[in-house]
Formats: structure tokens, sequence, C-alpha cells
């Protein structure tokens, strides 16, 4: 008798912590939603992070592209695989009007959607290059300092102060262009080109001799000023 009391009082203990079978199979169907939405979640991170990862890749060989100003490869690189990048994209339509491929007017489409395309320093200093070479200098200049606020290290973001450099000079802000120089001097390895900007901003009659700035400076103070859209 003592025995089997104990063996009920074991069984009657068992069965008090075994849940009922239809308890036991929703568990296992809570885990299995459970665990569905984790990998669901955890796919989704991975693709959102490979996304952003291949358009910086992409932005990054479309940038190197354009300031070798190699039109043509960068044409064909948007055939072989089209650009999911919205710089990348203006980038493409430059190197169309640099081939004759589209007329002057189908550039204006550079100028659409310009607060989204400069999603990044490196995104705002390509459409810095691209308005500069469709001779927007305000908006290069813009484009410029959009960059050095995503990114206000001057040492790993010099390319935006020597573009604020020429934007200055172009519109004879010559003052504002000696302070960005002043600044270069220090942190950077284009001695020769800082030089001679300095001396851009210090004899502004030099800049007749600059076939290229010369030139820009015409269009802007020919042309009504440009905002961001």
């Amino acid at each position: 008798m003592p025995q089997c009391t104990a063996f009920l009082f074991s069984c009657t203990i068992q069965d008090k912590f075994v849940p009922l079978p239809q308890n036991s199979n929703l568990t296992m169907k809570k885990e299995s939603i459970l665990a569905t939405i984790q990998l669901l979640i955890l796919l989704s991170a991975v693709a959102l992070f490979a996304c952003s990862c291949s358009d910086k890749s992409e932005e990054e060989i479309y940038d190197r592209l354009q300031r070798k100003t190699d039109w043509k490869a960068i044409v064909k690189q948007n055939q072989q695989q089209p650009t999911h990048s919205l710089a990348c994209h203006k980038v493409v339509v430059l190197a169309q009007y640099r081939l004759g491929q589209i007329p002057a007017l189908a550039t204006q489409e550079c100028l659409a959607d310009t607060r989204e395309v400069l999603a990044s320093p490196l995104a705002a200093m390509m459409m810095s290059d691209v308005y500069i070479q469709l001779g927007m200098v305000n908006m290069a200049q813009r484009a410029a300092f959009e960059s050095m606020v995503k990114e206000p290290d001057l040492k790993k973001n010099e390319r935006a102060l020597m573009r604020l450099t020429e934007t200055a000079i172009i519109t004879r802000q010559y003052e504002v262009a000696r302070k960005y120089i002043a600044i270069l001097e220090t942190i950077t390895s284009h001695s020769k080109w800082v030089s001679d900007m300095r001396q851009l901003a210090e004899h502004p009659e030099l800049i007749e001799q600059n076939a290229v700035y010369k030139q820009l400076r015409e269009t802007y103070e020919k042309t009504k000023d440009q905002f961001f859209l």
C-alpha cells in the first residue's frame, strides 16, 4: 500500500506538470510562428544591409568613373546592370548628355528629387560634380555643403572643402575662399592645387587665364540662381 500510494503520488505530481496534448500542440505552433517571424525579421535586415552595401559600392564605382570623365564606361555600366542609386542615375544622365545621346534639355532631370538624391556624403559630392559639369555653380556649392553636413570630419571630406573653395572663387567670395584654403593647407596633400587656389583668391584677375573657371563664372553671372526643388 505505501508503495502504491507513493507511485500514485508520483504520477499525480507528474500529471500536474505535463501539459494536455492540445496545449502542447498550441505551444509548438506559437514557437513555430515566433521562429518564423524572427527569421523573416533577420532576412529583412540582411536584405536591407545588402542593399545598402550594394548602393554604396555602386556609388563608389560611378563616382570613380565620373571623376575620370569616362562617360562611355558609365553608360556601359548602366546598360549591363541598371543602377539603383538615384545619384548614379543622375551621373548616367550626365554621361549620356556628354556623349550626345540626349539633348541638353533632358539634363533638367538632374534637378529633380534634389533633396532625396543627397542621401550620403558621397552621393552629395557626386551631385556636386554633376552640377558643376552642367554649369550650375550654386547647386554644386549647396551639394558640397550637404556633404560637409553629413560628414563634418574635414580630413575625411576634404573633397567637399575643395569644391567650396572653387565655388567661392568663381562667385567672387575671395575672403571665404581664403578661409577654406587656410584649412586645406593644414589637412590636404594636394599642396600644388591649394597653392594655385590661393593665387586665384589673392589675385582674382588670374581667373581670366583659367578657361574652366572663367566659363563657369560667366555662366553663373548670366544664369538665374537655382534652388533645391
